[in-house]
């Protein structure tokens, strides 16, 4: 008996089929199989015959069997060899096999037969009833086991489908709260399927029909065809496609869209189906549009734009200008370090000049510095760096660098210009101060001469004589103090004496000069320090004059001294005059400025002086004014109560230097 692939079963009444069991019988002896058939065939299973152990393993390898039956004494391979293989298989190990024999009745034999894997051991004859009863166990074991094996694959099968149900449920709920424009195609492209956000950004119903043509309606006139032309090619080769479009809003508005198709295959690889997801891009592709106009603005100007991160300190960007003043190509500077070009820094000094722009302390930094071009050589600039924040993800910092090659020659010009002009002023004032002298020296001997006689005639005219020299005179000096300022040439002479005794006898002397105004003086009874007392005098005689000038209807000026324990004094000339507009008062210290001009006389140059003298004792000098008239303006004055000699020469004597 040849046995088939498959087990044929047998039906019951009501026409189901019903399982049925293989047995293997293995026998030398044709007799003896016929025997084993005529016990077993009221089991009603199958019954397949082998004459030798490699025709039973022959059998073993096509199908699988309840039992086997197996005579031990065979020629070839015995039962016992055989057994021994059955066993070493996966596949048959768990068969259970009775031996069958006539020969060996010794004990031992019995357990050799266990030994090789036998579940039973009989000896011929043996009773029919009980070996069909012992296969029987058997088969109904092995149908047992099939049924178990059939209905757990049954129920493997129903937890697939509903694994596949409930992700298909999943899916559809994906795609529903997908927020991009998603569609479902066939594998010939047919459209069978729109999500939620497809449909509410087309404005197509949920009941009206899908295709190729409804979904090219959409599209932009431009992009039509284009995108059609794409898709078809997909269909034909089965491969992704990717391709930005324009598709048009329910509004009527179009947008541009990424659009993504990619093939859904099954698990053999077959094409069952397309997936395509349109994201909107539409904001993002115009950010980029105004971004590359606003990187051909930058490429159109001349001074050195560069990008770089905050982090790497890595140049992301430089436009035509940088490339042409560092003299390399924008491809060769993207990527460097922005210290390859900042060469007057190290990482950490850049990093500190960072620091503020990074925590939102100062807007912006503006400072002058050298770049180092890519063939080594320096370029001067001045560089305006900003940092610009994201909305997400790190910042950038903005570097605009100008040549100011021209400009430092120009200021190199303007500085020599300006030291010829000092040395002549210096120069013209040292030689004025001799014949200046001379005249001075003959209109006092002419006025002594004269005696009384000065009112009228040739006296009245010396006297005016006399009053421009000494004018002249004081115009002279103001010059030379500049020049020593400018050169760092003004010297003190310091010696301890009383500030308040100072101030009186300023006041005094101011006094006798200006009857229109009342010199008021809130001081100390003694107030010493060291100083220089010439200088000082100089100071307060600018600072008075100043006041009794800029007040042309007279008025109060009041002068207040204050001592500030051992570290310091403060002096404080106050008037009712037409103050120093706001815009004005940084001017004022500056040479030849003046805050209204001409018109109440003097050439700029008072403080200016004073200012240097102050700051020579190491102390400051500043105004405060509202800027109204009748409001006036207050000079303070504050100095150290002991001046350092460090650049002054000390003197102990008690002679002074009156400023005229």
């Amino acid at each position: 008996m040849t046995p088939s692939e498959h087990i044929p079963a047998e039906r019951t009444q009501d026409g189901a089929a019903r399982p049925r069991a293989s047995i293997l019988m293995v026998d030398d002896h044709p007799s003896n199989l016929l025997a084993l058939e005529a016990i077993l065939d009221p089991l009603g299973q199958e019954l397949v015959k082998a004459t030798s152990g490699e025709e039973a393993l022959k059998y073993l390898l096509k199908r699988d069997f309840a039992v086997i039956l197996m005579d031990v004494q065979m020629p070839g391979l015995d039962g016992f060899q055989t057994a021994t293989i059955i066993k070493q298989r996966e596949r048959t190990r768990t068969i259970p096999i009775i031996f069958l024999t006539a020969l060996s009745r010794d004990a031992a034999h019995v357990f050799k037969g266990y030994a090789h894997g036998a579940v039973d051991y009989l000896l011929k004859p043996f009773d029919p009833e009980i070996l069909r009863s012992k296969v029987s166990v058997f088969v109904d074991l092995f149908l047992k086991e099939q049924q178990i094996q059939r209905q757990a694959a049954q129920l493997r099968q129903r937890e697939r489908e509903a694994l596949e149900r409930q992700s298909e449920l999943r899916y559809r709920r994906l795609t529903e709260s997908l927020p991009e424009v998603m569609w479902a195609a066939r594998p010939d492209g047919s459209f069978t399927y729109a999500n939620r956000a497809g449909r509410d950004y087309t404005g197509i119903g949920e009941d009206e029909p899908l295709s190729l043509s409804t979904f090219l309606d959409f599209v932009h006139p431009t992009d039509r065809e284009d995108m059609r032309n794409v898709w078809e090619q997909a269909i034909r080769l089965g491969q992704r496609v990717e391709r930005e479009f324009r598709l048009r809003r329910f509004d009527g508005v179009y947008r541009w869209h990424l659009a993504r198709a990619v093939p859904e295959r099954d698990e053999t690889g077959q094409l069952v189906g397309w997936i395509a997801i349109a994201t909107d891009i539409d904001d993002k592709r115009r950010a980029e549009e105004a971004l590359g106009r606003f990187k051909t603005t930058l490429d159109a100007t001349l001074d050195c734009v560069l990008m770089f991160s905050p982090d790497s300190l890595t140049l992301t960007y430089a436009n035509a200008g940088a490339a042409k003043q560092l003299v390399g190509s924008v491809d060769e500077l993207v990527g460097l370090c922005v210290l390859e070009v900042e060469g007057a820094f190290d990482e950490a000094g850049f990093r500190k000049l960072l620091a503020p722009l990074l925590s939102g302390t100062l807007p912006s930094q503006t400072y002058s510095t050298t770049h180092r071009r890519r063939d080594g050589s320096e370029v001067p600039v001045e560089v305006v760096l900003q940092y610009v924040g994201a909305d997400e993800g790190p910042g950038r910092f903005i570097s605009v660098a100008r040549d100011i090659t021209e400009r430092q020659r120009a200021e190199t010009a303007l500085r020599l210009a300006s030291e010829a002009k000092d040395a002549f002023l210096a120069a013209a004032s040292h030689e004025l101060r001799t014949p200046l002298a001379a005249a001075k020296g003959h209109a006092h001997l002419a006025l002594l001469k004269l005696g009384n006689e000065t009112e009228a005639g040739p006296g009245k005219s010396l006297k005016i004589i006399n009053r421009q020299i000494d004018r002249m005179a004081k115009l002279v000096e103001d010059l030379l103090d500049i020049s020593r300022l400018q050169a760092g040439r003004l010297s003190l002479e310091l010696e301890r004496f009383d500030m308040s005794d100072l101030v009186r006898e300023t006041r005094d002397r101011m006094a006798v000069l200006s009857q229109g105004h009342e010199l008021h003086v809130e001081t100390p009874e003694h107030l010493e320090g060291t100083w220089d007392r010439g200088r000082l005098d100089q100071v307060l005689t600018n600072l008075l004059s100043n006041a009794i000038r800029y007040s042309p209807e007279g008025g109060p000026v009041l002068v207040r001294l204050n001592g500030e324990g051992d570290e310091g004094v403060h002096l404080a000339v106050k008037d009712r005059g037409v103050g120093i507009p706001k815009e004005k008062q940084s001017l004022i210290f500056e040479r030849f400025g003046r805050a209204h001009g001409s018109k109440y006389g003097g050439l700029g140059l008072g403080l200016t002086i004073s200012q240097g003298i102050v700051e020579q004792h190491g102390g400051r000098i500043w105004v405060e004014s509202a800027g109204q008239p009748g409001e006036g303006s207050t000079f303070h004055v504050w100095l150290p109560r002991e001046t350092e000699p460090q650049l002054a020469t000390v003197h102990q004597a008690s002679s002074t230097r009156t400023a005229s």
